[in-house]
């Protein structure tokens, strides 16, 4: 079988109980348990906006009819009963019945041929509203008939006050909602694919200009199932609407934004159809400022798959649902499955094996070098090995190589809290306490593994939760992270090997595949966010590397001031749109409004393919303080 880890679900499971099982209910809980509880899910448009990989589509599947009710159907199974629980919350199921009737319409076909019709503006949006409700409708009954139920069986429930519209539509019977929505796509179809298009006078005189408005009308959907019948609210879901034109999307969403529409509409997009300040000021709409008439907070539900909010909770959650994602992918592989390995972690070592003796030799020489340097007194190097000694045993990480590289950082920091001596000052002239207590901690050790992979190449790389973190919140990018792992386990395994991974192993795997999922990048701007993303790192390891390790584990970001980074959009258009690109595919991560040094900051952070392919910390909050010019001066330099 092919490696499951090298695709996502959606993409090979066709079948909905195979799909079910692999599918965690982590996401469900972060992104759409609250504004379903708060009643802004279904009654609004909803915007889900996030990184290509961020599981939108995957999201969109589960609200289907058809898959609730195969899900419902086997409830009796253990493997389901969380993700019943998350649908529950979400309100896509009530009283053990599927609530919704969903249908997925991906935008990346056909649609924005549109827009490049010679008509006016209006016309070009009527037709793409006309063909989206036409094929609601179609996909909204074929949804019913995957769960078995024909047309004959469908009736709609109507606004009572639509009745010229309701006859514009086919009526309440699903049949005739089929056949009048057959006869709309294909009308509109033929002006779409006519080589040459047709005038405006014959577009407005065909069919497809009349009023077809289905979404104005149907408020609820009966469904004659088995031997119940079953009210449930109809949800459109359009997906990949960054390939729609900017007005054309701009149009899609006025129109859905609308308060009278009473069925569930989404929209699920990525972050470059935004404009630049949506992405990189925090709080900004997703309309423009100037749009007319429209209210963010009243008419729009925001559903940001990415946030600066709540961070460590993020990154928690996600290595819950990324644990709980690469078992149920494992047990799709017979090789484990028939050996009961079902958990990624236990693959995944996290031992270190000691340095070879030469290179444990250069670092003895190393330490002992710095403490005849500054002179430091056999008492105090003493005192302190004893604090790194005590730290390691407590973490259960005690090694010499590690125990060596913390004490290395205590002696630097010790001579720098304590007054500077004379160059010919007695070696044994004195042993000054330090202006502030020494102690080590996980933030020394942390900043000892770095300095020890960049100086003697000891795996950093290695583990489940690096693994979880370096994904940087994306399942696709932890699936692509993860295949390789998964890869030569099973190699393992099938030459009669143990398959449980070396740290040395894992590090290296994930190294040469953050390289080549960087060097794969084909975005717009990719050759400027490599280079800014260079020019970062580069900074970064330097100060990562200075031996006393004032940023603990080392910096993995630019810090602008975030009155500086707001004008960003405005004074720089070019730099904008390289920072939204970097954040749009998973180069970059904004976090605005950091406070540090009592002033207020946009940190830019790398991502973790980044910290991967530079040996950078996972580790969050260290900083390099910059200016705009330092990100307009790296970002152009490959111009």
């Amino acid at each position: 079988m092919v490696n499951p880890f090298e695709k996502r679900a959606t993409e090979y499971l066709q079948q909905d109980e195979a799909f079910l099982a692999v599918v965690t209910p982590e996401p469900l809980a972060t992104f759409f348990e609250k504004p379903a509880k708060s009643g802004k899910l279904y009654d609004r448009l909803a915007m889900v906006i996030g990184t290509p990989g961020s599981g939108k589509t995957t999201l969109a599947r589960l609200f289907k009819y058809s898959t609730l009710r195969v899900l419902l159907r086997n409830r009796g199974f253990e493997t389901y009963k969380n993700l019943i629980d998350a649908l529950t919350a979400c309100a896509a199921i009530k009283e053990s019945r599927p609530a919704l009737i969903g249908c997925r319409i991906s935008l990346e076909s056909e649609y924005r041929e549109f827009w490049e019709f010679p008509y006016p503006d209006a016309l070009k949006a009527s037709l793409t509203v006309a063909l989206l409700q036409a094929r609601a409708v179609l996909g909204w009954l074929r949804d019913a008939e995957a769960a078995g139920i024909a047309p004959e069986d469908i009736e709609i429930i109507a606004r009572p006050d639509a009745d010229a519209a309701l006859e514009a539509i086919g009526g309440t019977r699903g049949i005739d909602l089929q056949r009048r929505a057959r006869e709309m796509e294909s009308a509109i179809y033929e002006i779409s694919a006519a080589l040459v298009p047709p005038e405006i006078d014959e577009v407005e005189q065909n069919m497809a200009a009349t009023a077809y408005r289905p979404l104005d009308v149907i408020d609820a959907f009966k469904l004659r199932d088995g031997g119940e019948v079953v009210q449930t609210i109809p949800l459109v879901v359009f997906d990949d609407a960054h390939y729609l034109h900017p007005n054309q999307l701009l149009a899609l969403q006025r129109w859905l934004a609308r308060r009278e529409l009473r069925v569930a509409r989404w929209i699920l997009t990525r972050l470059d159809a935004l404009n630049p300040s949506d992405v990189l000021i925090e709080g900004q709409n997703v309309f423009e400022e100037d749009e007319p008439g429209l209210k963010r907070a009243r008419e729009i539900t925001a559903i940001w798959m990415q946030s600066s909010e709540g961070r460590a909770h993020q990154r928690r959650a996600f290595r819950k649902m990324a644990k709980d994602m690469a078992g149920r992918y494992l047990s799709q592989m017979e090789v484990f499955n028939r050996r009961s390995l079902n958990s990624l972690g236990d693959l995944l070592s996290t031992h270190v094996d000691s340095l070879s003796p030469s290179k444990a030799e250069k670092l003895e020489s190393k330490v002992n070098a710095i403490q005849r340097r500054y002179k430091i007194t056999a008492d105090r190097r003493a005192g302190l090995e004893r604090e790194v000694i005590d730290y390691l045993e407590k973490s259960g990480e005690l090694s010499d190589d590690l125990k060596l590289a913390m004490l290395a950082i205590l002696l630097e920091r010790y001579v720098n809290r304590t007054p500077q001596r004379g160059l010919f000052e007695d070696e044994d002239g004195g042993d000054a306490e330090p202006s502030r207590p020494l102690s080590a901690g996980p933030d020394i050790a942390d900043g000892a593994k770095i300095h020890l992979l960049h100086q003697f190449d000891r795996p950093y790389f290695f583990g489940i939760d690096t693994l979880c973190d370096a994904s940087s919140e994306n399942a696709e990018q932890f699936l692509h992270l993860a295949a390789r792992l998964v890869a030569q386990s099973e190699t393992q395994l099938i030459r009669s090997k143990s398959p449980t991974l070396t740290s040395q192993v894992q590090h290296n795997l994930l190294q040469k595949r953050a390289e080549e999922m960087i060097r794969d990048w084909d975005f717009p701007l990719h050759h400027s966010v490599r280079r800014l993303s260079k020019g970062i790192a580069d900074q970064c390891i330097i100060k990562s590397l200075e031996g006393n390790a004032s940023l603990k584990g080392g910096a993995n970001a630019f810090g602008i001031l975030q009155e500086e980074f707001d004008l960003i959009p405005k004074l720089q258009p070019d730099l904008a749109k390289v920072l939204q690109f970097g954040v749009a595919y998973n180069a970059f991560v904004l976090v605005p409004n950091h406070n540090a040094k009592n002033k207020v900051w946009c940190l830019v952070e790398l991502s973790g393919l980044l910290l991967i392919k530079n040996g950078l910390t996972l580790k969050r909050g260290g900083f390099l303080e910059r200016r705009v010019e330092d990100l307009v001066r790296l970002a152009g330099e490959v111009q």
